[in-house]
């Protein structure tokens, strides 16, 4: 008998955990259901709701507060990746990280940091690119559907944009030149300027240096770039720069931590010079993000640029989200369409796809995104977890 007791003991000792309900940690984490990868675009689905997720390019997981965790809501959530191999988790309500699940971004872009080999225009660019088989109308429906299969009104729409031009330009060994008061930002002025690389009639001065062809500022090829997303952020009297149209209620409630930047957002330095962030980068292969890819107009020319946090630490970083939820206070001081941040559809283009420009339609409704997914399978890579 008693060896019958010591026997359903020890069986009971070992048959206990699985007896035994999942612990906590185990039964309420939140799970990665699909990873879809589109040209840069990354776009994630989660079986619950997620408030916060986090890309690295090693598996490895952030400290609950660190930037690389960046805030959502909803069952689902895309971003504007750079090229690499990458690691995504997500975080719910209560806390709890998912596993994490490996993809790759290989968009086709030219990423030529620092503008290195690339020349300057110094002809018109409707010239230039007639000469290379090319043409102002064929590259602005480029940039249209750059801006439309990243999603119009968006950060991914602002970056794709970004790198579409940069990278076209450098296909042919060019990038745009920098002109201190170049502009090309009025109510319909919509894709290239064919004037930009045009010879000035008389040449312009700056501390910098001296300049001999039309082209954009750092300010103005922010708003351009914005612009051709679907979103408006004209200078206008009340807002000192692109950075103040991010405000919430009151100046300067936008800034935020040097190393909390997204895509889409502002860097502005001492002096007033303007860059907007395209991804987070690691560069220290420690798997955290320590760099910025940038879109910088900085004399004498556009450029794509890699910046540290320590090369922008006397600078001032500027959320932009008021911009891309349509939520700022200053909306109503616009130059062009007052009012709203997102252009109106019968304003755009016509070679913008016309069923692609609408007002985004915010909504948590998880099965009818399942069932976007489905439909997008045969223009993405997918994970099928």
């Amino acid at each position: 008998m008693k060896r019958i007791v010591s026997v359903l003991l020890i069986l009971t000792v070992l048959l206990l955990p699985s007896l035994l309900p999942a612990a906590a940690d185990d039964a309420a984490r939140p799970s990665i259901l699909q990873v879809q990868t589109e040209g840069a675009i990354v776009t994630v689905a989660a079986d619950e709701w997620i408030t916060a997720y986090c890309v690295t390019a090693k598996d490895v997981i952030p400290e609950a507060d660190h930037p690389d965790w960046r805030p959502c809501g909803g069952f689902w959530f895309s971003c504007f990746k750079s090229d690499g191999a990458y690691y995504v988790r997500v975080r719910d309500k209560n806390g709890a990280v998912s596993d994490a699940v490996p993809f790759v971004v290989e968009s086709g872009f030219r990423y030529v940091a620092e503008a290195e080999g690339l020349d300057h225009l110094t002809k018109p660019i409707e010239d230039f690119l007639a000469e290379n088989n090319d043409g102002i109308d064929a590259f602005n429906a480029r940039i249209a559907k750059s801006a439309t299969d990243a999603g119009l009104y968006t950060r991914m729409a602002v970056a794709n944009v970004s790198m579409t031009l940069l990278s076209d330009m450098a296909g042919y060994g060019m990038t745009l030149s920098y002109q201190p008061r170049g502009n090309f930002t009025k109510q319909g002025n919509w894709g290239l300027s064919p004037a930009w690389g045009t010879h000035l009639s008389e040449q312009e001065k700056d501390s910098a240096g001296t300049y001999r062809h039309y082209g954009m500022n750092c300010g103005t090829i922010l708003v351009w770039v914005y612009k051709q997303a679907g979103l408006n952020v004209s200078n206008a009297s009340g807002c000192k720069g692109i950075y103040d149209f991010g405000i919430h209620r009151r100046q300067n409630d936008n800034k935020l931590p040097l190393d909390a930047g997204d895509t889409g957002d502002i860097i502005k330095t001492s002096t007033g010079h303007t860059m907007m962030i395209l991804d987070r980068v690691d560069t220290d292969d420690d798997g955290l993000s320590d760099s910025y890819y940038v879109l910088e107009m900085e004399s004498p020319y556009l450029k794509l640029k890699l910046r540290s946090l320590y090369s922008v630490r006397l600078c001032t970083l500027y959320d932009m989200s008021a911009v891309f939820d349509d939520t700022g206070s200053v909306k109503h001081s616009l130059y062009w369409w007052s009012g709203s941040f997102w252009i109106p559809k019968e304003d755009f283009p016509s070679y913008y796809d016309a069923d692609a420009v609408q007002y985004p339609v915010l909504t948590d409704d998880f099965p009818m995104f399942r069932t976007q997914l489905k439909r997008n399978c045969l223009f993405g890579r997918f994970l099928n977890l």
